[in-house]
């Protein structure tokens, strides 16, 4: 809760404070650098209509979506919740990485870092965000993240997700000094994550975590 009071002046969280980032209770540490993680995007179910408009989305706020569809974009939520649906996969891999590199950890091993979403505006279940992209999105991602990581002060940022990276990410990394950037694949793509050739998933991830937390491999 001590970086909220800077995370709610930014304009996307007052309007759907459920966006919130996830802060891990270890996120700051006396033994290890600050790490975020940023995912893709949050998703609504197909039945709901707000945000398959982008002017509609950022014109609105979260008391036009019912209780259900606040959860599907509850952040914080998300990272504390049991893991049991299959859309929420991403999170427990995330957690059995940084359970590999064997951190003690408050809670879950996810306790020791913030994770935050790209794209400001929810996919559609089933769908990736790059279907529905549009330059808004990509504005609107970049001024918010901006905002973000000046309120959370990371010291490692990894895009969990090479299309937000190639959207926003590395356009972040130039502009924001001081600060280490990379990227690895989503976590749940099955053509790429467990794959060993292929140089920008699991085996990356855990590499750069290990580096993270002063460890060898």
């Amino acid at each position: 809760k001590a970086f909220d009071l800077s995370l709610m002046e930014i304009a996307q969280y007052q309007s759907f404070p459920a966006m919130l980032p996830f802060v891990g209770q270890g996120y700051v540490s006396e033994n290890r650098p600050k790490l975020l993680i940023i995912g893709e995007s949050f998703y609504l179910p197909d039945y709901s209509t707000l945000q398959k408009n982008a002017c509609e989305w950022y014109s609105a706020n979260q008391d036009l979506l019912t209780k259900d569809e606040v959860e599907w974009i509850d952040c914080r939520g998300l990272l504390e919740c049991d893991w049991k649906s299959g859309g929420q996969r991403m999170y427990a891999e995330i957690s059995r990485c940084l359970g590999e590199i064997d951190l003690p950890s408050i809670d879950r091993p996810v306790s020791n870092i913030c994770y935050a979403n790209t794209f400001m505006r929810p996919a559609t279940d089933g769908e990736s965000f790059k279907h529905c992209c549009e330059e808004r999105d990509v504005v609107v991602s970049i001024a918010t993240l901006t905002r973000v990581i000046a309120a959370l002060t990371p010291d490692l940022v990894i895009f969990a997700s090479k299309y937000a990276w190639d959207v926003v990410g590395w356009s972040l990394a130039k502009q924001i000094p001081g600060i280490t950037f990379d990227f690895v694949c989503h976590p749940i793509d099955p053509r790429h994550w467990n794959v060993t050739s292929y140089e920008h998933g699991r085996k990356k991830f855990i590499t750069l975590l290990n580096k993270w937390a002063g460890k060898a491999e």
